[in-house]
């Protein structure tokens, strides 16, 4: 009796099968719209704003300008240098931090920075294509 179970349920599971399939490509489908939703708002494609000729995006951010003020000892740049290093070497959480005490900045600075550079990038376009700019260049 257990065979038929199981032919049972094999049978629900192949029933099932294209509804799933549908599913999963229609997430997909949304996934891929939201990317270009935010490629387009932030000037980005991929992590590196750059024009239709893969060049640096002119942001006129100026080094004085505030918004580059360091946060918790970590400017823009170095957050830039870290998280391409990473992403370049798949790393999680923890060799995210083991990456930036690499390169020289303790974890709870590198914890405040991770978390404060997103935050401050949220909302402001030119900020965040000024950051795509450093990561495609270190």
């Amino acid at each position: 009796m257990g065979l038929f179970k199981q032919f049972k349920d094999m049978k629900n599971v192949v029933a099932a099968a294209p509804g799933m399939v549908a599913q999963a490509q229609q997430t997909s489908a949304a996934a891929q719209a939201y990317a270009a939703q935010q490629q387009a708002a932030y000037g980005m494609q991929g992590y590196g704003a750059a024009n239709a000729y893969g060049a640096p995006v002119a942001t006129g951010i100026a080094a004085d300008d505030p918004r580059l003020t360091p946060i918790a000892g970590v400017d823009l740049t170095m957050y830039a240098r870290i998280s391409k290093a990473a992403s370049q070497e798949g790393l999680n959480a923890d060799g995210l931090v083991l990456k930036a005490q690499s390169f020289g900045v303790p974890a709870d600075s590198w914890n405040e920075a991770a978390t404060g550079w997103p935050a401050r990038m949220r909302g402001d376009t030119q900020l965040a294509v000024h950051y795509g700019n450093l990561f495609g260049q270190v």
